[in-house]
């Protein structure tokens, strides 16, 4: 009895002391992290890829899509797990995920909508393609 007493101590000991790194899979790009414009410019479609920028918009009834932005570009995102979410704290906080891209098709209605989220003004006529960045990992800060 007192062994299992211990070992159920020392479990719970070592589960408080460790601090998860990420949210979602767990990390597992090795190159270079990338900008969101690195990102675009190559297109780097259906690769595994870890990039960084500055959390732009928040979906602010879920968390369920972002908006992820460098210097000169930005991209939505999106997580492919649903349990995930970003919280409204983390808006203008430079933070890095783990995803791949994807192109997506979308109507003339919801184009003009994604638009304004990320702060562009446009008309647009027909369905678009347009990139989304699907999430697997959130690294978090230590």
């Amino acid at each position: 009895m007192n062994i299992f007493i211990i070992l159920i101590c020392i479990i719970t000991l070592n589960s408080c002391t460790k601090n998860k790194e990420y949210l979602g899979k767990e990390p597992t790009f090795q190159g270079q992290t990338l900008t969101v414009s690195q990102l675009l410019n190559r297109n780097l479609k259906q690769t595994h890829v870890r990039i960084t920028g500055k959390v732009a918009n928040v979906c602010k009834t879920e968390g369920c899509w972002f908006i992820l932005q460098d210097k000169s570009q930005s991209i939505r995102c999106v997580f492919e797990n649903p349990s995930i979410n970003m919280d409204q704290v983390n808006m203008h906080k430079t933070m890095s995920f783990e995803g791949s891209l994807i192109d997506q098709i979308i109507d003339e209605e919801t184009a003009e909508e994604y638009a304004k989220q990320e702060g562009r003004d446009v008309h647009v006529s027909g369905k678009q393609r347009i990139s989304v960045f699907v999430i697997s990992t959130i690294l978090l800060e230590e």
